[in-house]
């Protein structure tokens, strides 16, 4: 027994003097492991906590949107933006640019934080953690945690680099976040290594929050579930290409868009799938799909027409979201010829769908499915549009500027 003891002393007094120096080495700021640490869990905070707004993707803001919406202010931000802005509780926008930089913006519309991520800029959207932690990977490879206060909290290498590492992170509710590309890599809520693997095919899109573990969907269209310790497992395939992945409808079906003309379903416990819409002749979808809140999915098309459909694939919306668009089948499908696909909706809980079209056309599509044009053209190449708040949006321009929108 004595010796068993002095065993297990000479062990912790080991683990001691090694841990810290194992840490000093994945972290930009290094950690007392002598001192307590307090972990925050739960959902991630924020009006839109990262690229998709939640852990689903599913494109729902619990933040009413403005109806109609009106410009409120605008910010240039010094840079070029490549994906889209993350927006914290207090309604403070986060946005990674295209040289190495995240910059914040107050609900204001005054800059107050400028934030050096090392020498490599964001290859993939933000997310904020339950702690309110803003985490960015960058180009070469590392994972920049970023306090509330815009203090860099650690600098962690991943092992990957550029397009392997492209997928939007996932930000759990235990304060992990999981990147995922060429390979799937956890890190817990302090910043460390918990867990890594390496997927057979790349991830594309964002990673998801399934009912037994992190869900990827690749190029391929292939699914993977990963669930530490065990190894990424394929659990079904949609059938063809996904460009910008899945949402996950409910607890145990995902939906994608399949080789831009089908929507396609797959039960996650199955892998059986169900085609919901095929190829109608509208031209191709943007991708990814939204989730209303009455149970129907939001399709929209690049020849800028907006269709909710069940599960069934019958018809419960329309809109017209571009000028001179039309609504009947053989006209839209010979005026797709120069569609450009369109950033992703957004959908608040009382049915209204906010939209921005690669044209900068934005708008809100009333659930009577009639729209309210903020701007015929709010900017060149818009990025995304994500909720900031009770009645508030962000748009996101490319050109480096971000627009503030608000009720009238």
């Amino acid at each position: 027994m004595q010796a068993s003891r002095c065993a297990l002393i000479t062990l912790a007094a080991v683990a001691c003097t090694v841990m810290p120096a194992a840490l000093g080495d994945a972290f930009a700021d290094g950690i007392d492991a002598s001192m307590p640490r307090t972990i925050i869990v739960g959902a991630p905070r924020g009006h839109a906590p990262s690229e998709r707004i939640n852990a689903r993707r599913s494109g729902r803001s619990a933040s009413k949107l403005p109806v109609p919406a009106v410009e409120r202010w605008r910010r240039h931000l010094g840079g070029n933006i490549d994906v889209p802005p993350v927006v914290d509780e207090s309604g403070r926008v986060w946005t990674a640019l295209t040289i190495p930089e995240v910059v914040v913006v107050g609900a204001d519309g005054k800059e107050t934080t400028r934030i050096r991520i090392g020498a490599s800029s964001a290859v993939a959207p933000p997310v904020i953690t339950s702690d309110g932690t803003v985490v960015v990977v960058t180009t070469n490879g590392a994972a920049i945690g970023i306090s509330r206060e815009g203090r860099i909290k650690f600098a962690t290498p991943l092992g990957l680099r550029g397009r392997d590492l492209d997928a939007a992170p996932l930000a759990r509710s235990d304060g992990s976040v999981v990147f995922g590309g060429r390979a799937f890599v956890e890190l817990d809520a302090s910043g460390a290594v918990r867990a890594r693997a390496t997927m057979p095919e790349r991830a594309v899109g964002g990673l998801l929050d399934g009912p037994d573990g992190a869900l990827a969907t690749t190029d391929s269209g292939a699914v993977y579930v990963f669930r530490p310790p065990n190894a990424p497992r394929r659990i079904g395939t949609f059938g063809g290409p996904v460009r910008r992945g899945a949402v996950l409808e409910g607890k145990r079906t995902l939906l994608a868009i399949v080789g831009g003309k089908s929507l396609v379903g797959l039960d996650v416990p199955t892998g059986l799938t169900h085609t919901r819409i095929g190829d109608v002749g509208l031209g191709s979808f943007d991708e990814p799909v939204a989730l209303h809140p009455r149970g129907f999915t939001i399709v929209t098309f690049a020849s800028g027409l907006l269709f909710g459909v069940d599960s069934a694939g019958n018809e419960k919306m329309r809109a017209i979201l571009d000028k001179g668009s039309t609504d009947q089948i053989p006209a839209a499908f010979f005026g797709t010829g120069d569609a450009r696909p369109s950033p992703p909706v957004v959908v608040d809980e009382a049915g209204h769908v906010a939209f921005v079209r690669h044209s900068g056309r934005v708008g809100i599509v009333r659930p009577d499915g009639t729209v309210a044009i903020t701007s015929e053209r709010l900017c060149n190449n818009p990025i995304g549009l994500q909720p900031a708040g009770d009645r508030k949006l962000v748009v996101a321009c490319r050109d480096g500027t971000i627009w503030m929108l608000g009720s009238s």
